[in-house]
């Protein structure tokens, strides 16, 4: 953490005006990681003679349209996911070539928001294309793909290749595609697939290897495809022993795969990956209190005001956070379960980690919660989701109000 966002992190007003907990942003750590994505993004196109490269920064790991803007500033695209997504694209001035649909089982009054809009949509079923044909034959769409080899991630909930997972059409079900394309004369213009969530150095050959995978099965199946979309995945450094992603070293592996495949198919006219994480994660942090602390069956157990409704990635995946305490008075450390205010088992922030002993009253700090932190958030127990600022050049500039409970009310049919 950077001295000047611990010393704003530190200022006891910080809670006291926008309330415990609370997502904090550092554009700086923000704005790198967007040209970080800017650069792989041109040294790809430097050895890609002709071809287009784009970055979609996928808008569910945070939609907060001040992050969209420096996505935006840095020459990014986005791919969204739901009507709300979209229209909040568009108000952050992404325009229609600049946005990608990328939906799961969506009905068909979705569909037909996605057509009025002119927007390409990438379709991940055979059944969602049949539905899709019904109502827009003659039109063109992109499929996502199941490459078929198992994906990548820390847990099986964001793994999303292989045979356990609910995304893509397989090798086996592409020759019933294509049926259905020909008979509502659907035309396939690109082709997508994702492996999963957080590949850092030591998975790279991974992410290669299923990035082959699925470009051996457009060269085998598909005809004329103009764009493929190699999904995202790209991983931060969680643990302070890891190293972070060198993506020069993965633009240099996978150059080398596209530029075989385009000598041998050469109707490709763009590659498109799908970054998430990658961009927002470690520049959030979020802030909040310790409320509780006891000691029961030889297990210390630290209650804050983070609950699984406010961050809910360790809960539901087992994830890891770096936690700290900003009022570190205390120097004895013991090993306790950091959990939240929520009456579930499973509300818990860190199991059985090393920390300071806290009081009551400190400041508690859970790192790298930019991403599928405040967009995966909830009311679950009827508590008001936290604010959002962001501090850029030392000033904090409010983002996100936090919720009240008369706003919360306001739609309940009483």
């Amino acid at each position: 953490m950077k001295d000047n966002i611990k010393q704003i992190l530190e200022n006891e007003s910080l809670l006291k005006k926008y309330g415990s907990p609370l997502y904090v942003y550092d554009y700086e750590i923000l704005k790198e990681r967007c040209q970080d994505m800017a650069k792989f993004k041109n040294q790809l196109e430097k050895d890609l003679d002709g071809i287009k490269i784009n970055i979609h920064y996928s808008t569910k790991a945070n939609s907060n349209p001040e992050i969209l803007k420096v996505v935006k500033d840095s020459g990014l695209y986005v791919d969204c996911m739901s009507p709300l997504e979209l229209s909040i694209n568009e108000k952050c001035n992404f325009n229609k070539e600049e946005i990608l649909y990328v939906c799961n089982n969506i009905d068909e009054e979705e569909m037909r928001i996605v057509h009025d809009k002119k927007l390409l949509i990438c379709l991940d079923s055979i059944s969602q294309v049949e539905t899709w044909g019904k109502l827009f034959p003659n039109t063109n769409i992109m499929v996502r793909i199941n490459p078929g080899v198992i994906g990548i991630g820390h847990n099986e909930k964001v793994i999303t290749s292989g045979s356990k997972t609910k995304f893509g059409i397989s090798e086996n079900n592409l020759s019933k595609l294509f049926e259905v394309t020909k008979k509502y004369n659907l035309n396939i213009i690109g082709v997508h697939q994702h492996l999963g969530s957080l590949f850092l150095n030591n998975k790279i050959s991974d992410y290669i290897a299923g990035v082959q995978s699925g470009l051996n099965i457009i060269k085998k199946y598909f005809k004329n495809i103009e764009i493929i979309d190699l999904g995202g995945g790209f991983g931060v450094p969680y643990k302070s022993e890891e190293e972070k992603l060198d993506l020069s070293k993965v633009a240099v592996e996978i150059k080398m795969i596209l530029k075989d495949f385009c000598k041998r198919y050469k109707t490709v006219k763009e590659f498109k990956f799908e970054p998430g994480r990658f961009i927002p994660c470690e520049s959030g942090y979020l802030v909040g209190t310790v409320t509780a602390i006891k000691h029961e069956n030889g297990i210390y157990w630290i209650g804050t005001d983070i609950g699984m409704n406010v961050l809910v990635r360790p809960s539901m995946y087992d994830s890891y956070h770096e936690i700290s305490l900003l009022n570190d008075r205390n120097s004895k450390k013991i090993v306790a379960n950091i959990c939240g205010n929520v009456c579930e088992s499973g509300d818990l922030i860190a199991k059985n980690r090393l920390i300071q002993k806290p009081e009551i009253g400190d400041k508690i700090i859970v790192h790298n919660a930019g991403a599928y932190g405040y967009s995966m958030s909830s009311n679950y127990t009827g508590r008001p989701r936290p604010a959002e600022v962001m501090i850029k050049n030392g000033k904090v500039k409010e983002i996100r109000k936090r919720e009240t409970i008369s706003y919360m009310e306001m739609n309940i049919v009483w």
